[in-house]
């Protein structure tokens, strides 16, 4: 085979590929796409009793002046976050992040705060949060 030819047959394949891939791009994104859901974690008048709460994958912070919820998922990969009493912060499991009280982000390789949840009060006394998985 001469060089022009070699040359002519590596451009065809390589038109060939990109056309496939232009054509196989929406299949594939059509299969991984996810769809965001909305999570209702509600916290009844007995899950309210400590300073702060866990359940679901939520935090309920109950403060002198606020309440207000914080998503139990480290910023970095998504760890469930521990929360420790005695040094009132939330530490990251996987790899050392540590948050405030509040979600502000004090060390480790997560770069964003905490993310709060919206919150509800229902005439009942539960609490809801409102937590976007996916």
């Amino acid at each position: 085979m001469e060089r022009r030819g070699f040359i002519k047959k590596g451009l065809q394949w390589a038109a060939s590929l990109l056309g496939a891939s232009f054509l196989a791009y929406p299949a594939f994104s059509f299969m991984t796409f996810r769809k965001a859901t909305k999570k209702r974690i509600v916290f009844h008048p007995e899950d309210q009793a400590g300073a702060v709460t866990f359940k679901e994958g939520v935090y309920l912070i109950r403060e002198p002046n606020e309440i207000f919820a914080l998503s139990a998922q480290c910023t970095h990969l998504g760890c469930t976050l521990n929360y420790d009493a005695v040094s009132g912060r939330f530490a990251c499991p996987c790899h050392g992040s540590v948050f405030t009280l509040s979600g502000k982000r004090i060390s480790g390789p997560a770069r964003k705060d905490l993310y709060r949840v919206p919150l509800t009060k229902t005439a009942s006394g539960d609490i809801e949060a409102v937590l976007e998985v996916g």
